[in-house]
């Protein structure tokens, strides 16, 4: 399948990116590396929260869904990375055993003025638990080239 372009994307595309279950071992294991608050390494500390229990790390589930994003949508296209976050939000806790499900949508282009080779897009990145929870959320522009052929 050719990669996709700028040009091949347009505003309003929505792709369901899968989802993945939050796996115990592996987001206790991030946190003690990353992220290692008692709420997401100390299951004794985190029973006596708010959160009633160990909770995966803001990051980790982030990261697992860019994995999704990247598997299920940019690996498909021409793009040369993103300026960074415009915005990030931890709505719901990430319980182990959660299933998370991410899709991207698209919400506007702008050809770049300096460099005609290229265009920006925004998107909007959302997951939601298996009780259709908002847990993350991200709005980031991306870069991605043009189609030289156009």
């Amino acid at each position: 399948m050719p990669l996709r372009y700028y040009e091949d994307i347009p505003v309003g595309d929505v792709h369901d990116l899968g989802s993945y279950e939050a796996d115990r071992s592996e987001l206790l294991a991030f946190a003690e590396r990353y992220d290692p608050q008692p709420i997401h390494v100390d299951p004794e500390i985190a029973a006596e929260t708010m959160y009633g229990g160990v909770i995966a790390s803001g990051w980790h589930t982030a990261s697992s869904c860019m994995r999704l994003l990247v598997d299920g949508f940019l690996a498909e296209t021409e793009t040369l990375g993103s300026f960074g976050l415009e915005e990030l939000r931890w709505r719901n806790p990430v319980y182990p055993g959660d299933e998370v499900s991410v899709e991207v949508r698209i919400l506007e282009k702008t050809e770049s003025t300096s460099r005609d080779d290229r265009g920006y897009i925004t998107s909007e990145t959302e997951a939601t638990n298996q009780d259709g929870e908002e847990v993350v959320y991200w709005r980031a522009t991306n870069i991605f080239l043009k189609d030289p052929d156009e």
